[in-house]
């Protein structure tokens, strides 16, 4: 019989200050299960560029570790 796998997903996308989409982010977290974390950089100079991008990939990590602490043990 298998085993249904209890957790969550989520997704974001990171916009510069001219509201161009510059990075992206999935999460998939759970029990039983490996969970994943993929980050997609889309534009290098515009990353370097972007005055927020530090912070917000600082809370996106923080977001999942908060995410994943609910399904440990």
């Amino acid at each position: 019989m298998a085993t249904k796998t209890t957790g969550e997903s989520m997704n974001r996308e990171f916009k510069n200050e001219k509201d161009e989409v510059i990075a992206s982010s999935s999460t998939t977290v759970g029990i039983n299960t490996v969970g994943t974390m993929t980050l997609t950089l889309i534009d290098a100079q515009k990353i370097k560029d972007s005055e927020t991008i530090a912070e917000e990939l600082k809370t996106l990590i923080d977001d999942v570790l908060a995410m994943s602490a609910k399904y440990l043990n």
